[in-house]
């Protein structure tokens, strides 16, 4: 029977005559001298990799103090500051000027299309580098950069809240620089500069100044930075604007809306319209009137304002068959409709004809001037309209969507039940509801953006004189952190020398 095979090393190191054998010695050394290098190098690795996360960890710890430091000095009553900043003899504190631009633009602010940059300087930054780990100060906040990546240590000075953006702007200038038992002197040279509102700086070709709240377009905040990523996730976590990064230019975007028209406006011309932004989803409409000039009279007139939208249809259509008369009474009544179609084939249909204007204080024709003016209250609760297929006076044509409503119908019941505000409520052929529920609930659909586009005509029935008429839209604000009504920008400058 033939015996186990013995292994090869122990065959090599085994002593069968009694003597070693050289070879073997060899061999172990080898593997012990591989053995302690190994060691030795991964264990040198390892606290190098430890000494500098903990060089980082004291270096995010002053670049957090001296954050505070720079708030108090830029923002606050001391006009200067002096702060130690920890770190090791393998990091180095530099001064950089130079770095980390930051543009505020107002887009559209002109519903053409035209820009105006409001502020475009660079912010300046102070850094801690140490191997791959940078953590650095820029824009009041503290950021921590590393593997392709950076984190947030401590949030930079850009407060959003309630649709109202505030941006004390720090703007950092010096020199020097330092490694272990550095000190940071901080002085103040300039504070709370006006970027906007100022009433001294208007915009290019208007004479719109900068002025809160702020009208039309969208406000684009651009941060390029090396800390970009940082800044994306800050603006991702604060706000829900449109956001666009730029790896290439090391850049990012963040884009909030303007609530548009609000208040009190001077009626569009013929299919022009007024915008509307952020308008909160629950009947929150509070006032919607229309005061509409003659031109030269009311009689046979079809005005409408209408949303033509991808999935939603609305028209607030109003009919005259009377004008006024020498001795200035009128001698006609006004119909009010309302038509609204979400792409399902039919239409839902509200109607209130015959309003004497003479009797009816929110449906009114003055003719003591010369022209006449009517005015109408589409928030009314006193005037009752009811549900059905709309009767058109005239043509097709003098409706915006009477193509639509001539060749289809209303169904035989709707149900309100998209807001708390509704109910919900069914309503059949011949139900009542008032106006101001009416234009509350289609408003609220197609909220919170949308466009009322001016229809007036066409031939003879074209009889208001959009330049000398107005209307006015007040309602309440969505919630969200899309938009914009109130900016607050300074700029703020301090001065710090690292030695």
């Amino acid at each position: 029977m033939s015996r186990p095979r013995v292994p090869w090393l122990y065959r090599v190191v085994r002593d069968r005559s009694g003597q070693t054998s050289p070879l073997a010695v060899v061999i172990l050394l080898g593997i012990t001298v591989l053995g302690t290098t190994a060691v030795v190098t991964l264990g040198a690795t390892a606290l190098d990799e430890t000494k500098q996360a903990s060089n980082a960890a004291r270096a995010e710890h002053s670049m957090t103090l001296f954050d505070s430091k720079m708030a108090i000095t830029a923002l606050g009553d001391s006009r200067s500051q002096s702060v130690e900043l920890g770190g090791s003899n393998d990091g180095q504190y530099v001064v950089r000027d130079d770095t980390t631009r930051l543009i505020v633009t107002h887009k559209n602010y002109d519903e053409f299309g035209s820009e105006q940059e409001i502020y475009n300087e660079t912010l300046g930054s102070i850094e801690y580098r140490e191997g791959d780990v940078t953590i650095a100060y820029e824009g009041g906040g503290v950021w921590r950069t590393e593997d392709n990546g950076t984190s947030m240590v401590s949030p930079p000075e850009f407060h959003y809240r309630g649709a109202t953006l505030t941006f004390p702007l720090i703007q950092l200038t010096g020199s020097g620089g330092s490694g272990r038992n550095a000190v940071a002197d901080i002085t103040e040279r300039k504070q709370a500069d006006p970027v906007y509102p100022n009433s001294s700086v208007s915009y290019a070709n208007t004479s719109g100044t900068y002025s809160n709240p702020v009208r039309n377009g969208t406000v684009e905040v651009t941060v390029v930075s090396p800390h970009y990523k940082g800044w994306a996730q800050f603006f991702a976590d604060r706000t829900e604007g449109n956001m666009s990064i730029d790896h290439t230019n090391e850049s990012v975007s963040v884009e909030l809306e303007t609530l548009g028209l609000v208040g009190d406006f001077q009626m569009p011309n013929e299919g022009n319209s007024i915008n509307v932004r952020g308008m909160a989803g629950d009947h929150n409409v509070s006032e919607y009137t229309l005061n509409l000039t003659a031109k030269p009279h009311f009689q046979n007139m079809h005005w409408s304002m209408y949303h033509d939208g991808p999935d939603e249809d609305i028209e607030f259509h109003i009919y005259s068959d009377g004008k006024c008369k020498n001795n200035g009474g009128f001698n006609g009544e006004i119909d009010v409709s309302i038509y609204y179609s979400n792409q399902s084939g039919t239409y839902q249909g509200w109607q209130k004809s015959n309003i004497d204007p003479t009797t009816n204080p929110d449906v009114s024709v003055d003719c003591s001037t010369d022209p006449g003016t009517l005015n109408i209250d589409l928030t009314s609760p006193n005037i009752d309209l009811e549900y059905g297929d709309i009767t058109m006076t005239g043509s097709d044509n003098k409706w915006y969507f009477g193509p639509e409503i001539k060749s289809s119908s209303t169904p035989s019941s709707v149900t309100f039940d998209q807001h708390p505000s509704d109910g919900p409520t069914t309503y059949t052929a011949g139900d009542k509801q008032t106006l101001n529920h009416l234009t509350n609930h289609y408003l609220s659909l197609i909220s919170p953006r949308f466009e009322l586009t001016v229809t007036d005509g066409p031939g003879g029935s074209e009889r208001i004189d959009e330049g000398a008429s107005s209307g006015s839209l007040v309602y309440d604000q969505a919630e969200g952190g899309r938009f914009i009504t109130f900016l607050h920008v300074t700029e703020n400058r301090v001065e710090v020398d690292v030695s």
